[in-house]
């Protein structure tokens, strides 16, 4: 195995500065194999380096926040020119301007924008416009969506909710994705009470609640159900704007991604917000609110209505990553990077699933989502998610030299990187297949499995979760 003295001995002592050691609880060590990089040093193109010196091909680009690859020249040198003109004013810079230009004239749904420093920034902004330009109290959140914010409003709503208050939790609901009945029920039981209802237009399913063939599949893609009908997003639409209620699209993962003016538009469902942030700046921190002109502008001062106090930063306007943004934009769109991405995906999806079947582990392991941002899943045989298989099967590949807890896929990975990770995928579908079948998953890795980011407890006090192992006990906390 490769040695990680270094980076566990600095981990260690991060722990004693840092909260948790890591400034993402998605970096934390209990999200990771402990036999893995514990503290990166540098990166480059589709590759990076920890501080034991190991080289790995980089899959997860820190927290999707790539799209060109590490250190992509353009956007740095963008940054490089902006930091020469200084970093921020005393008035709005010609920058801001420029930017905001540029946003509203390429994203079809931007009338207009505001900008802030990280996700949590604009989809807290956009629910709160929410419930002032609605006079609404309840946010709907699909359940399969795992993070909208680090704020009360969606905190409050997980398992890890301590320090929120009930009041602030209470207004906060969740719905299924594609369960269209399931959506009109909690509107008739929330009748105009619903501000916003919020969602990733696509994650890892196709918008399609009527069918589930591979025909309708294509259909969904194009945004017409095979059966004749609308697809989910469609009737979403119609919904909210039936019941007078804000539709959010966060485009963070799917933004660019799926396609560079959101996944949204590749369906051709349009919001009335939607959300920006991850690489839409290529590792530079920059969030964008984008959408209805009479919603953003509550923001504003040239209304007559109430204020409402919209994302005013210190930091909105600093120019490095106003200036990413826009080179990194410009450059998705000069190299065609969704057409790379789709392609490069395409064939890492049929590559993987070629393995899984000539090692014969389909029952424990499989490719899900989309090719341009496909997820690996360690099942046991009834299709619950396995954490010590995980645990074990990354182990293996992260001595192989590949790092891919999550597949960002970036401009950057090329049909090289994705040979030699299939190689090593290889190492790790045999690892778990001979783990499985002398039945000791438990016992072919090292260290603790991965644990879940929304728990109450860091140590579970039965030693195993109920809220992952259906045989054990389920306490108050598990609920």
């Amino acid at each position: 195995m490769r040695k990680y003295t270094k980076g566990m001995q600095i981990s260690k002592h991060f722990h004693e500065l840092v909260p948790g050691g890591s400034h993402t609880y998605s970096k934390g060590n209990d999200q990771f194999p402990q036999m893995s990089p514990q503290i990166i040093t540098h990166a480059d193109g589709a590759y990076c380096w920890d501080v034991d010196g190991n080289q790995y091909i980089d899959w997860a680009m820190g927290n999707r926040v790539f799209i060109l690859g590490h250190n992509n020249k353009v956007v740095n040198d963008a940054v490089k020119k902006a930091i020469d003109n200084s970093t921020n004013y005393t008035r709005p810079g010609i920058l801001e301007y420029e930017v905001a230009q540029f946003a509203v004239d390429f994203f079809p749904v931007a009338e207009m924008v505001k900008f802030g420093k990280n996700g949590s920034d604009v989809t807290t902004a956009a629910v709160k416009l929410s419930r002032a330009y609605t006079n609404r109290t309840h946010v709907a959140v699909c359940k399969q969506h795992p993070f909208f914010s680090i704020h009360d409003w969606f905190i409050g709503s997980t398992n890890m909710n301590a320090g929120v208050i009930e009041s602030e939790r209470q207004y906060t609901i969740g719905f299924d994705y594609n369960d269209i009945e399931g959506v009109k029920k909690m509107f008739d039981q929330y009748h105009n009470k619903i501000a916003c209802l919020i969602l990733e237009p696509v994650k890892n399913d196709h918008p399609c609640n009527y069918d589930k063939d591979e025909t309708c599949k294509e259909q969904c893609e194009k945004g017409i159900c095979a059966k004749g009908k609308k697809n989910f997003l469609t009737e979403l639409r119609d919904i909210c704007t039936k019941n007078g209620t804000i539709l959010i699209f966060d485009e963070m993962i799917s933004g660019i991604r799926f396609d560079i003016r959101g996944a949204h538009h590749l369906w051709g469902v349009y919001p009335d917000l939607a959300t920006y942030g991850k690489c839409i700046s290529n590792g530079f921190s920059f969030s964008m609110l984008a959408g209805k002109r009479d919603i953003l502008n509550l923001g504003g001062i040239m209304h007559d209505r109430e204020r409402v106090f919209l994302l005013s930063q210190t930091h909105g306007s600093e120019t490095v990553g106003l200036a990413a943004a826009l080179a990194t934009l410009k450059e998705c769109e000069r190299v065609n990077v969704n057409e790379h991405i789709w392609n490069l995906g395409g064939q890492l999806r049929k590559g993987f699933e070629q393995l899984i079947k000539e090692e014969g582990v389909g029952k424990y392991i499989k490719l899900i989502g989309f090719d341009c941002n496909p997820h690996i899943l360690c099942t046991k045989e009834n299709g619950t998610y396995w954490p010590e298989l995980h645990t074990s099967f990354h182990e293996e590949v992260i001595d192989q030299g590949i790092l891919i807890p999550w597949i960002s896929i970036t401009y950057a990975h090329t049909n090289l990187e994705l040979d030699i990770t299939l190689q090593a995928l290889r190492e790790g579908l045999r690892k778990i297949k001979k783990s499985v079948e002398m039945e000791n998953i438990e016992d072919s890795f090292v260290g603790e499995a991965v644990k879940p980011v929304f728990r109450p407890f860091n140590k579970c006090k039965q030693g195993r979760c109920g809220r992952i192992y259906t045989d054990v006990e389920k306490l108050s906390c598990c609920k």
